[in-house]
């Protein structure tokens, strides 16, 4: 696969690029009305108590309660009863979920569990995403790309007609935009932090990556399916974690999406206590949560 010159330059500032919003691995609130004053932008969500436990059914309400001002919630897999306690959450807020099947080698199964969840809420339903960052994290191209049209079959034949895609990091879709045409848009995450940059650049950044994306992809729709900033951790150059510059960086990101809200999925709701940091995560792997 030939890689763009675009590609190549960023390689060097990015080899940290990492899957920071990687799901966990095998493993009565009252609701509150319809938000009907939602920004446009979509917000993750995983539903892991601190321990790695599963978050019950009340504690998903409560959560959902606190989630406002967001059309759409992304999650990432099926493990915990998240698809039903996450449409039972969402739904009365008009919210659309971004569902997700984590284990690309094992999308059959878990698409079988997505459908019993979902029942008759397809409309519910905004995406389909097959894996996370597979390529990223140095898997095969193709595998991903078989699963996603053996998944979207599955999908159709079930009565769901929106939208199939596999997520990868941007410059994975840059360099394989196979995956791009494997999906029905390109879906991509990025974090400006990890490219060091100022919390005050972040949109202009993560905008820049969008379009390059949706270029390598032939003008494929492009939407940014996970950016935030960590509130906690460890400085990468000039890219620091605070409060302040969260808030500044989500400024900044929901700036550069204005005219495209839907285009932007921020990352996330609640701070990831039951994740683990490694060497290139600069302490900050808990510490995204943009509501607590």
């Amino acid at each position: 696969m030939k890689i763009t010159s675009l590609a190549l330059a960023m390689i060097p500032m990015l080899l940290q690029q990492l899957a920071v919003a990687h799901p966990h691995g095998a493993r009565n609130t009252l609701l509150e009305k319809k938000d009907t004053s939602s920004s446009g932008n979509g917000i993750v969500y995983s539903p892991y108590n601190a321990d790695g436990t599963c978050k019950s059914q009340a504690q998903v309400n409560s959560d959902f309660g606190m989630m406002n001002g967001y059309s759409l919630v992304r999650i990432y897999g099926v493990d915990c009863n998240q698809v039903t306690n996450v449409l039972n959450a969402a739904k009365p807020k008009g919210m659309k979920i971004f569902a997700g099947i984590y284990d690309v080698n094992k999308w059959d199964s878990e698409i079988q569990t997505l459908i019993t969840a979902v029942g008759n809420s397809w409309d519910s339903i905004d995406t389909v995403s097959i894996g996370n960052e597979v390529v990223n994290a140095g898997g095969a191209v193709q595998p991903v790309v078989d699963a996603v049209n053996l998944a979207r079959t599955r999908l159709r034949r079930a009565g769901y007609n929106g939208p199939v895609v596999t997520v990868d990091t941007f410059i994975a879709l840059i360099n394989h935009p196979e995956l791009c045409q494997a999906s029905d848009y390109a879906a991509a995450n990025c974090h400006a932090f990890f490219a060091g940059v100022d919390s005050s650049a972040a949109g202009s950044y993560v905008s820049q990556q969008a379009a390059a994306v949706s270029k390598a992809c032939g003008g494929k729709k492009t939407v940014i399916t996970e950016s935030g900033w960590p509130h906690q951790g460890s400085p990468n150059g000039g890219a620091v974690p605070s409060k302040p510059n969260q808030q500044a960086a989500l400024n900044s990101l929901k700036g550069s999406f204005s005219s495209n809200p839907s285009g932007l999925i921020l990352f996330t709701a609640f701070d990831d206590l039951w994740k683990h940091d490694n060497g290139n995560t600069f302490g900050c792997e808990k510490f995204y949560g943009i509501l607590g």
